[in-house]
């Protein structure tokens, strides 16, 4: 008997296909669909009556038992409605791009090699070198993979050890051992009582960094995982999983934990597996986790959740990986908790409102809030490193205790100048000014790649006299290494620190003391934790205060408060903040420590303005090769939005209004009610009402996390 399904193909942006199969499918399944002349992936996401048409039939059944629970079906219908994306492209995101095709690797066995023998016991006998070499693994890290094992020791020398009895093969199975429990002050007992007092409501742990919020939802894990359900962290940023990890290795010693991100490679499908198959009971991962199909969740914790990173917001589809944690854990019936020093200004309304559970942690357990101190740079031409800041430094470096510093840019020189013309060298492909790399002796845009060799000479004027301007990490690493020459200084920025491991690997020579100075962007001001870190220095607040945004100020309010908690966690720490806006509201709240009287005052704000919480936004960028093709396709979209149910503001050049190489027109819309809204552009910005594919040329951003 033949039925017919509505199949949504994975990377092709159209509404679900009907198909015909005689075989019976479940939803959520993957199947091999024939489109046009080419074969793709879809997934059955319901069933169809018969058409009046002729159908194609299925190819082939690539999952007998979905992978995609009805759940997940669930919230990627939901997710698809709320930010106008095919429901293809958001199931896409469940699986990592080498299962799109449907392969699963060799499922391996849960196989580990630990000691059988005591060490000393062994230490009697004479060993092999590579017997030792594994004896000496083993001591290190207590336990190991068998098939991680295999990879760098002979089977045969596994096998001899075994034979003398100085090692075992095991395999976990069945109860396993209980954790051992942490010392909570009372006002982490409560927090932890009322959570699971009120499991049905999403929380808000709203907590000075240093405060203890990372045990507090350990405890919460720890209760979720004797019940046998799984749990989900979620981080904004890969820097912060190797601490992470490391935390919840040793809280959790007796439970399986997995790591998913996108920059993983080869070992992401690994991972992916594990979760799948319920092999994994705590995985800790970045915005692209909230979509691994785990089975069983029972709790889904958000750090952080104020980070811009949690917002998808350079290619299709554009979510918001906070709002889909929590309609996915309202669905799955798992605890939701959100955590932050600085919440959103939305997420802290709500809380305030009652829609959010809002749990107050203000003091540190250990350790003391640091002293924050703003340096007026009005007068102070050409000082990139204050005298008062570079006096504390020296202080901290004779106490052997640590500094950090944070510099907003990357590069040398963040523009370089003609003196005689005035041009500014610029990217040919944006409308930015190129970086300048001193090690690398290299112009470079940030925003798409483009390199071009430091000039002898302006190429309008011809004149030598070029200038090199602005801050970036790399010159204030010069400047401190000038500074202090005999310190120990190291970078952390995206052109130092390109991978997992090499970041892994100052991490842990930070933490061993190798490090005296740190000097890194947004990478090192959230989430890393070292208790010498006495000194904390923003180099140039007034970046981020300059931005033409409306999220510009509660940015530099959220980015100074999360660089001030990395100092004082073990020392007494201070925070020396430069800028040539000393007086401004968001600098003095935090000198102040008056964190509610800047969210009070900028809710206000807000209101006055019509922004979120009191309105939602939908952000819409043309794109074009030429700017008049981009400003007539964005003015033929105003047009068909002008009887919708919103305020429409634009159109506009945006920003940037050149970015790789294409030019951009937006609108900002800005409505009361967003579900209608997204219906209402869905409906009247199709191909055939516009007279163009909007998928390719038409950005919709719905909550954009900003306007530019």
């Amino acid at each position: 008997m033949t039925s017919y399904f509505l199949v949504a193909l994975s990377k092709y942006p159209i509404p679900p296909l009907v198909y015909a199969s005689k075989e019976p499918l479940k939803n959520g399944s993957r199947v091999i669909v024939p489109v046009r002349n080419s074969k793709r992936v879809g997934y059955i996401v319901g069933s169809a009556p018969k058409p009046s048409f002729k159908t194609r039939e299925i190819l082939e059944i690539i999952d007998k038992e979905p992978i995609i629970s009805e759940n997940m079906l669930l919230l990627a219908r939901e997710m698809s409605e709320k930010y106008a994306s095919p429901i293809g492209e958001i199931l896409d995101l469940s699986f990592p791009p080498s299962r799109l095709k449907g392969s699963r690797t060799k499922k391996k066995s849960d196989k580990y090699i630990t000691l059988k023998a005591s060490i000393s016991d062994i230490l009697k006998f004479r060993l092999g070198p590579r017997e030792s070499e594994l004896i000496e693994i083993l001591l290190e890290s207590n336990m190991i993979e068998y098939s991680t094992v295999l990879k760098k020791i002979p089977r045969s020398t596994i096998q001899s050890l075994i034979r003398k009895r100085f090692i075992e093969i095991v395999e976990f199975e069945g109860e396993l051992p209980p954790t051992k429990r942490v010392s909570l002050n009372e006002n982490q007992k409560e927090v932890v009582k009322e959570i699971l007092t009120n499991s049905k409501r999403p929380h808000l742990i709203y907590g000075v960094t240093g405060s203890g919020k990372t045990e507090v939802y350990f405890e919460i894990a720890d209760k979720v995982l004797s019940s046998g359900k799984k749990v989900l962290f979620l981080v904004p940023e890969i820097s912060l999983t190797p601490q992470l990890l490391i935390r919840t290795n040793a809280r959790f010693p007796h439970y399986t934990i997995g790591i998913y991100h996108s920059s993983l490679g080869a070992s992401r499908k690994r991972e992916w597996d594990r979760a799948v198959d319920g092999k994994t009971d705590i995985l800790l991962g970045t915005r692209s986790a909230i979509w691994v199909p785990i089975k069983d969740l029972g709790l889904i914790v958000v750090d952080e959740e104020q980070d811009e990173s949690y917002k998808q917001y350079a290619m299709r589809p554009y979510y918001n990986a906070v709002d889909v944690a929590r309609r996915r854990a309202e669905i799955e019936g798992a605890i939701f908790v959100l955590s932050s020093a600085t919440p959103r200004v939305e997420t802290y309304y709500s809380a305030h409102k009652g829609k959010i559970m809002l749990h107050e942690m203000r003091s540190r357990p250990f350790g003391k809030m640091p002293e924050i101190f703003i340096i007026d740079m009005r007068h102070r031409k050409g000082e990139i490193l204050s005298s008062e800041l570079i006096k504390e430094m020296d202080k901290v470096a004779r106490d052997e205790n640590q500094t950090f510093l944070f510099v907003p840019k990357k590069g040398f020189s963040t523009r370089v100048q003609c003196l005689e013309c005035g041009y500014i060298f610029s990217c040919p492909n944006c409308d930015v000014a190129l970086t300048y790399h001193k090690n690398q002796r290299m112009l470079k845009c940030h925003y798409c790649g483009h390199t071009e060799p430091l000039p002898n000479r302006c190429p309008i004027c011809g004149s030598e006299n070029v200038m090199r301007g602005g801050v970036g990490t790399e010159r204030v690493e010069f400047e401190v290494s000038k500074i202090f020459p005999g310190l120990r200084v190291k970078r952390i920025d995206r052109e130092e620190i390109n991978d997992i491991a090499s970041l892994e690997k100052v991490l842990k020579e930070i933490s061993q003391m190798k490090v005296d100075i740190v000097v890194g962007t947004k990478m090192i001001t959230k989430g890393l934790d070292f208790p010498r870190v006495a000194l904390v220095g923003m180099v140039d607040a007034d970046h981020t205060l300059a931005m033409p945004d409306f999220r510009a100020t509660e940015r530099t309010f959220q980015l100074i408060s999360q660089m001030s908690g990395r100092a004082g966690r073990g020392v007494i720490g201070r925070v020396i903040v430069q800028s040539r806006e000393p007086n401004n509201p968001a600098l003095r709240s935090i000198v102040n420590n008056n964190a509610d009287d800047f969210y009070s005052s900028e809710i206000e704000r807000r209101k006055a303005l019509g922004y979120p919480p009191f309105k939602e936004l939908i952000l819409l960028t043309s794109i074009g090769k030429t700017p008049s093709i981009a400003k007539e396709r964005i003015e033929t979209v105003k047009r068909k939005l002008e009887e919708g149910p919103f305020e429409i503001l634009g159109p506009v050049e945006s920003p940037i209004f050149k970015l790789m190489s294409v030019y951009r027109y937006q609108i900002l819309l800005k409505c009361d009610d967003l579900i209608k809204s997204v219906e209402f552009l869905t409906k009247h910005l199709t191909q055939t009402i516009l007279g163009f594919d909007p998928t390719i040329t038409l950005k919709i951003d719905v909550q954009p996390y900003s306007t530019f």
